[in-house]
């Protein structure tokens, strides 16, 4: 197989599982896959999305709750959960490489949106080998 048909697929299978998000829990409007550096590698959305703004803040909101976890003793930082008047955002590390971010409606049930946010991460991790 050649790199370019092994990229092709992996892209695939990265749409394929933001897709999956999204259908998984109504709440969830948007669902964006970034770089730990703060670069935007794929997004789904129900409406407009700014993944390369978005990307570049959920890197740095990881990065701060991984320093403030180590601070406080607790070591690896699981989630990054925003709870603002309209919805949430969870960011949920994957590897040591990539950022998966689920922004979801008031709505939502927040042990929803943590479960489907997980698996999907998980599902990163087997089908991407990361």
């Amino acid at each position: 197989m050649t790199e370019k048909t092994e990229l092709v697929l992996k892209r695939k299978v990265v749409d394929s599982h933001l897709s999956a998000l999204l259908d998984s829990n109504d709440g969830v409007y948007a669902a964006l896959l970034s770089s730990i550096d703060g670069h935007a590698i794929a997004s789904k959305a129900r409406g407009d999305l700014t993944d390369s703004k978005l990307a570049a803040m959920t890197s740095s909101c990881l990065a701060l709750a991984e320093k403030i976890a180590l601070e406080a003793h607790q070591n690896n930082c699981d989630f990054v959960i925003l709870q603002n008047e309209n919805g949430y955002v969870a960011l949920k590390r994957i590897g040591k490489k990539l950022v998966l971010s689920a922004l979801a409606k008031k709505s939502v049930s927040l042990g929803l949106l943590l479960s489907s946010t997980r698996t999907t991460a998980e599902s990163f991790q087997r089908d991407i080998g990361l």
